[in-house]
């Protein structure tokens, strides 16, 4: 796979501001009549630093130490152990039936860390800080981020086992799955914000909610993963995951999350992944053969 020009990196800023006017557009059609709607849209345009809450210096600091190669495992034990409710992801984690087999409990952070390992680790930490967005705007709202949360966390495994078919770090695939849709918890966070100020449940048209969703949770993703220094693949991986930039199409990352996110949503209908229509409508470039293999282990492609 070629290298990425950085002439063709993704600039979130532009790209969300570009967007104003679609926003604007979206309430005149949907919901001109609805203050809530234009409410939510205005407090959406308030920036960067308003929409997006920073990462909790502890999770920051144990992301980058599971990145560090030379990372002495204590120091790890010794800064989880600190932060209770990171403490509480790891163990939670460790003591799950996909990992303790039936074993004995773990009570202490080395041996947690030992049995997940630190692929599974940094992926918990990941999720972890990703839930901090995770917000009640109340009413059926709360349900339908809910699953966006769970269908975040599912398509986690389906990218990493993706990954080495399309030649990316698998460990890398998988966090980013984990936060491909958080630009919908943003959205989601800010109804929450709208709420409280009104000391109101929020009323939507659905049309106009669904395409506000469609419309600014890749842009604002990106915004995210730039505003949390996770790197320009990242960035451009999260802000182009449903393949609509065409000057991005030959970076792999945007192709795995493509990917899982097309695999998690057929599963959840209970139906099979329609290939030729994702590989269409993806652009991609992916092994087919390689790929169908590996997505017969969810039951999303015919035997």
């Amino acid at each position: 796979m070629p290298a990425w020009p950085a002439a063709q990196a993704l600039d979130p800023l532009a790209h969300w501001n570009a967007q104003s006017s679609l926003r604007s557009r979206l309430v005149e059609e949907h919901a001109s009549g609805v203050p809530d709607a234009r409410a939510l849209v205005e407090l959406l345009e308030s920036g960067p630093d308003e929409l997006i809450r920073q990462l909790p210096a502890s999770a920051r600091e144990a992301l980058a130490m599971c990145d560090d190669p030379n990372l002495q495992r204590g120091r790890l034990v010794s800064h989880l152990a600190r932060d209770p409710s990171l403490t509480e992801a790891i163990l939670r984690t460790a003591n799950s039936v996909a990992f303790s087999g039936g074993r004995d409990p773990v009570l202490g952070m080395a041996a947690a860390l030992d049995r997940i390992g630190l692929t599974n680790a940094r992926a918990v930490l990941t999720a972890s800080c990703a839930s901090n967005l995770l917000s009640l705007p109340g009413g059926q709202y709360n349900a339908m981020a809910a699953q966006v949360w769970a269908h975040m966390i599912r398509t986690g495994p389906i990218a990493q086992c993706l990954a080495p078919a399309l030649s990316v770090n698998p460990d890398e695939a998988m966090t980013l799955a984990l936060l491909h849709d958080v630009g919908k918890l943003i959205v989601f966070d800010r109804m929450s914000v709208l709420r409280a100020a009104r000391r109101r449940s929020i009323d939507l048209p659905p049309d106009f909610f669904h395409a506000l969703l469609s419309v600014t949770h890749e842009p604002l993703g990106a915004l995210a993963a730039q505003r949390w220094q996770l790197g320009q693949r990242a960035v451009a991986a999260i802000g182009n995951h449903h393949r609509q930039v065409p000057t991005l199409h030959h970076e792999p990352l945007s192709e795995a999350l493509y990917l899982a996110d097309a695999v998690d949503h057929a599963v959840s209908r209970h139906d099979m992944a329609n290939l030729d229509e994702i590989w269409a409508k993806g652009a991609l470039s992916a092994p087919r053969q390689r790929i169908e293999a590996i997505l017969k282990r969810w039951d999303a492609v015919p035997a």
